[in-house]
């Protein structure tokens, strides 16, 4: 595979920190972006829809000088890395989902939870005006950081913050990624926010992904680097 480097863009309520335990065991040099109203891109939350965050990440692998890349999603991150894929496909040797969620064509995260766990997930988003949303350190810790250590979840909840609720709600096509662009689903087996049967319709909805396994919860880049940089090194063939 002629791929220079990894892309990585985290999920929901975090920023590029979340990847700081795996980058050191990744064998090529890797980019780990922030997405809009985070870190080196900073915005209003209002501000924050699907589309600004597609543009984000192409501009970010514009501006990093690397031609093509291995594209890694991990959780939310799945509403964005498809439609940065469909966008600059020929900049892309193989796209990875890291347990994520997954719209159907055309349609939003949303769209795609299944019905076990869309109510619930649509309480927490609740209603309101206001773009952004925020969990409690209660439901980061169910959510994002089960079967962890405390000294993990700490090292995850200094890592957190507000999100936007329109990378959830917004709508996206991928039209336009090729049939043949290599593509890699990573499944989390532990995972208590994307659930095993959330995960399993994340895949459905995307043809043509292979499937890979962990026995990790949410957080494996915090939890099982070694294993998951095992994988991605796998799949980039270094």
């Amino acid at each position: 595979m002629d791929a220079d480097a990894f892309v990585l863009v985290h999920g929901g309520f975090h920023d590029s920190r979340c990847w700081e335990r795996l980058i050191p065991l990744l064998r090529l040099p890797a980019l780990a972006v922030d997405l809009p109203g985070r870190g080196a891109h900073p915005a209003k939350m209002a501000d924050v829809t699907l589309e600004a965050c597609v543009r984000s990440v192409v501009e970010d692998i514009d501006e990093s000088g690397f031609g093509r890349v291995v594209l890694v999603g991990h959780s939310m991150g799945g509403a964005t890395v498809p439609v940065v894929a469909a966008r600059i496909p020929d900049r892309i040797a193989h796209l990875v989902l890291l347990s994520t969620l997954v719209a159907p064509e055309g349609g939003s995260l949303v769209d795609g939870f299944v019905p076990e766990t869309r109510d619930a997930a649509m309480r927490r988003l609740g209603t309101g005006d206001d773009a952004e949303i925020e969990l409690s350190e209660a439901h980061h810790r169910e959510l994002l950081c089960n079967d962890m250590s405390e000294a993990d979840v700490a090292w995850c909840l200094a890592r957190v913050g507000p999100d936007s609720r329109r990378l959830f709600t917004d709508r996206a096509s991928r039209a336009g990624l090729p049939d043949s662009l290599p593509r890699t689903y990573i499944r989390l087996r532990r995972d208590q926010s994307v659930t095993w049967a959330q995960q399993a319709h994340a895949i459905s909805l995307l043809p043509g992904l292979a499937v890979r396994e962990i026995d990790a919860p949410h957080q494996a880049m915090v939890t099982h680097a070694q294993e998951l940089a095992g994988i991605l090194n796998e799949i980039a063939g270094v």
